[in-house]
């Protein structure tokens, strides 16, 4: 397996590892927040892992749409700290091997499995998302908000392809462009400011995936699962851990900017699946 960072995209990487890369020791600050170590579960750590519109629940419908099956060998792009990879493999009990261009990331994800007893069906590896190369194909993926911080979609997808499976399919969860993306405020969750956002309509990724040879079905509008899941996590309280854990003092502005982005239509939380 290689997986090394192009000249060109240098400056990208850098933007993205500052912007994601905040907290110095994301697994202690989790754990205490947590107030243990030990017997954790997928559960216990979803409110800061699967940090995405809609949290385990767009997780799990995504995973339901893929069809996965034990078997099958998945690739997460953009693995943050491993939430969706370690659900997909404590759902499914497949192999999910995730890759995050973020150094502490992919240390607390690894850190993170071993304690949920999931490191022998997970695994993670740092790497650029738009430069894959791995040993062996896989039989799915998932970008679950990643794409977002991609430039070149259609150059992306067609190295994705490249490292699935013919029949492959490829889930996408991203935050994509419902309005006009220059009327965004930063900063949010996916980025600091508009240097490292590139926001992209349901239509632009359809035709990236369809250059790139996917044969795409109709993207699915994920807004009132999101809203859901939000309304059900506010009635629960306030958990022990939460992104702002990862994220620090931005994450109000963050969350106040991305909500307001919801509700003026600028943005919406989409899932495509495609097939190789």
């Amino acid at each position: 397996m290689c997986l090394e960072y192009a000249d060109v995209a240098r400056d990208e990487v850098a933007v993205g590892i500052e912007h994601y890369g905040r907290v110095e020791d994301p697994v202690t600050a989790i754990l205490a927040g947590i107030g243990r170590s030990r017997d954790l579960t997928i559960d216990d750590l979803a409110p800061v892992d699967e940090f995405h519109l809609g949290g385990a629940a767009a997780t799990a419908a995504l995973v339901a749409d893929l069809d996965l099956r034990p078997e099958d060998r998945v690739l997460d792009i953009g693995s943050g700290i491993g939430g969706p990879a370690r659900r997909i493999a404590s759902v499914v009990g497949c192999e999910v091997v995730g890759v995050d261009l973020t150094p502490s990331f992919v240390e607390t994800a690894t850190a993170l499995s071993e304690l949920t007893g999931l490191d022998d069906r997970t695994s993670f590896v740092v790497g650029d998302a738009t430069q894959l190369e791995f040993a062996s194909r896989f039989d799915a993926a998932t970008l679950v908000h990643v794409g977002m911080n991609i430039p070149d979609k259609s150059a992306f997808f067609a190295a994705v392809a490249d490292q699935l499976e013919p029949g492959a399919r490829l889930g996408i969860y991203d935050l994509m462009a419902t309005g006009d993306p220059d009327r965004l405020s930063y900063p949010l969750p996916f980025s600091s400011d508009a240097s490292g956002a590139w926001v992209a309509s349901p239509d632009a990724y359809v035709a990236s995936l369809v250059a790139a040879g996917f044969d795409v079905a109709e993207p699915i509008d994920r807004t009132q699962l999101a809203l859901d899941a939000t309304a059900a996590a506010n009635a629960a309280g306030p958990p022990p851990v939460s992104l702002a854990t990862l994220m620090g003092p931005d994450f109000d502005a963050m969350f106040a900017n991305i909500g307001a982005a919801l509700r003026g239509g600028l943005l919406a939380p989409v899932q495509i699946i495609a097939t190789r």
